[in-house]
């Protein structure tokens, strides 16, 4: 039994570090949902349609010292579309993490051009999603 004076350890609360940020890509009449989990040190990008929130596609990206570009591979998903690769290419050397992206919507180069500048300015509006501490 345990002495009066003894005192049980108590557990330290800590800061979830996950962000979760959801976001609306408009692009002409078109509607995209968005939504990035920024972990400690990578991030997860969903591109889709709310009305069928699927994941059939997933690539992965991260920079290494030993390449000038990103590593990137497609996890899952038709290796011929390497609209998802070519994404997280492009934010794991804008960010320098490792990035998942996930897109899920059929999109022409138009369309295209018109989701990743509006990605772009979410980054810009919120800079705590591009940021990471070293």
């Amino acid at each position: 039994m345990a002495n009066a004076t003894e005192q049980e350890p108590q557990a330290e609360l800590l800061q979830c570090g996950i962000k979760f940020h959801k976001f609306v890509a408009r692009v002409g009449d078109v509607t995209v949902n968005c939504e990035i989990i920024k972990m400690e040190d990578s991030l997860y990008l969903w591109i889709g349609d709310s009305t069928n929130p699927t994941m059939d596609d997933l690539s992965f990206s991260f920079t290494s010292n030993f390449k000038t570009q990103p590593i990137a591979t497609k996890i899952m998903g038709a290796v011929a579309d390497t609209t998802s690769t070519n994404m997280a290419r492009r934010l794991s050397i804008k960010l320098g993490k490792p990035v998942y992206v996930s897109f899920n919507v059929t999109a022409d180069n138009m369309l295209l051009l018109g989701i990743e500048k509006r990605i772009q300015e979410e980054f810009k509006m919120h800079d705590d999603l591009a940021g990471f501490k070293h």
